[in-house]
């Protein structure tokens, strides 16, 4: 009996060494995957800290960049509202023109001067020659349909007053016209004693103004805007241009403006008014390059923002046959002005003085 009970517990120590020793390989291969993972997570956690350490410098650098920034900021405003006491200029004009200068410094390099990148349509092959075609189409279509030089010139002498002013302002400054076309408005400004230089992507268009004389260069506008000097001009000028361009273009043209404009300069677009009923129906559209209307709600409140001020907002040129109407007992005269009032639109930004 006791043999029987001492086998027993013989039998009953193997299984429980059995046990243990699978238990303990059990152990040793549990513990060797935790160092592994252990390892593992030592190494990513080695990974992550350095990410992070990468992270929180690029941080540190972005922080120190529009810490400068801001006090940039604090002491232009500072010296404004130095300017405010003296000029009386309003609050909300100096607080836009504020935003727009550090806006272009933020998206600019050190010098605080964006690149351009005007929008160009693309999708068809490139191809001289049908650029070639196009520009020809519009120089015929442009005399055909615009009107003559002559009738374009006397159209534009509205405008005199307020560039002669702003080029006295400016002490001479240059005058910068985009899309200058044929050069009516450098030749009429060249009559009245102001040089100016037009820029124009249609070769066909400026030759004759090109051979009587005017300033009138081939390429981009806005990629030579880009590249002129702050304060460097008295006007810049567009007529008929910006209903060509995507609104993207005409805001950065707008607060580029802002920058390259000399204190007292003007900033001067004219567009069809598609408030008159055949301009907003029919005649807009006559041009087949124009993209959408620049309504005045648009272009005052973009000027404004870009720290224009005053903004003056003109509505121009009426129909031939306006006074017609106006005379007719039986024609009711706001329905004649809808349908032949001014043509045009013309909005007016000063860049105000600093001192």
């Amino acid at each position: 009996m006791r043999v029987v009970k001492r086998l027993e517990r013989y039998l009953s120590a193997a299984f429980s060494l059995g046990r243990i020793k699978s238990m303990s390989k059990d152990a040793k291969r549990e513990i060797a995957e935790l160092r592994l993972e252990l390892k593992t997570l030592s190494q990513d956690l080695n990974d992550c800290q350095h990410q992070t350490l990468q992270e929180l410098e690029r941080m540190s650098t972005w922080m120190r960049r529009h810490e400068s920034l801001a006090d940039d900021l604090v002491s232009l405003s500072r010296r404004e509202s130095e300017v405010l006491k003296r000029t009386g200029q309003s609050d909300t004009a100096l607080l836009l023109r504020m935003f727009s200068d550090l806006s272009r410094r933020i998206d600019g390099d050190e010098s605080g001067r964006p690149e351009a990148k005007p929008i160009r349509p693309t999708g068809l092959p490139s191809s001289k020659g049908f650029e070639m075609f196009k520009d020809a189409f519009y120089h015929r279509f442009e005399n055909q349909w615009r009107g003559t030089p002559e009738e374009i010139s006397q159209r534009l002498k509205v405008y005199l007053p307020d560039v002669e002013a702003a080029w006295v302002r400016t002490e001479h400054k240059p005058i910068f016209d985009i899309g200058c076309g044929r050069g009516e408005w450098l030749g009429l400004l060249r009559k009245h004693g102001m040089n100016g230089i037009g820029f124009d992507t249609n070769a066909m268009q400026m030759k004759d103004g090109q051979a009587a004389g005017l300033d009138l260069r081939l390429g981009d506008a806005l990629e030579a805007l880009a590249q002129a000097a702050d304060g460097s001009l008295s006007v810049i000028s567009a007529h008929h241009l910006i209903e060509h361009l995507p609104f993207d273009s005409v805001a950065w043209l707008t607060r580029e403006a802002g920058r390259v404009l000399a204190p007292g300069g003007l900033l001067l677009f004219e567009t069809p008014n598609t408030r008159n009923v055949l301009v907003g129906a029919t005649t807009f559209y006559t041009d087949p390059t124009h993209l959408k209307p620049m309504p005045e709600q648009v272009m005052g409140v973009l000027l404004e923002t870009a720290g224009f001020d005053p903004v003056d907002i003109r509505h121009i040129n009426p129909h031939e046959r306006l006074g017609e109407f106006l005379d007719r007992p039986d024609f009711d005269n706001e329905l004649a002005q809808l349908m032949f009032g001014p043509q045009d639109l013309a909005i007016l930004g000063i860049k105000s003085k600093d001192t």
